[in-house]
């Protein structure tokens, strides 16, 4: 199971250690994002921190209709009780925690700012 809490603008975070593979690790606060598709935004400068290398690229087509360009990383993050590795997108400047995450997990959030938040896999 992991767990955060609804913050005062009522998006539900949640405390992720991130490890690269130098074995450089990090604990980052990620938003989850119902409308990210993929699995982990970092911001370029703690991609950086982290060591970790580009894998390919991909572009991104935001709210706002605008086309953004990133870059595409490995890194490690504890889920679970476990090291499960993931792709990071390089980009933004707040962490994001997409759906291919929260694939067979249920998500409960107390929308109230202090609510809590929970991530529990599915039987």
């Amino acid at each position: 199971m992991i767990r955060g809490v609804v913050n005062a603008r009522r998006e539900a975070v949640v405390r992720l250690r991130v490890r690269g593979p130098k074995g450089i690790e990090s604990d980052v606060d990620a938003i989850v994002d119902s409308g990210f598709t993929a699995s982990l935004t970092l911001p370029a400068t703690m991609v950086t921190a982290l060591g970790l290398a580009r894998q390919s690229g991909g572009t991104a087509v935001l709210a706002d209709g605008s086309v953004l360009q990133f870059d595409l990383c490995a890194a490690e993050i504890a889920w679970g009780g476990t090291w499960r590795t993931v792709l990071v997108s390089a980009i933004g400047n707040q962490p994001l925690l997409g759906m291919r995450l929260l694939a067979s997990h249920k998500l409960e959030i107390e929308v109230v700012p202090g609510g809590l938040v929970e991530i529990l896999p599915l039987p």
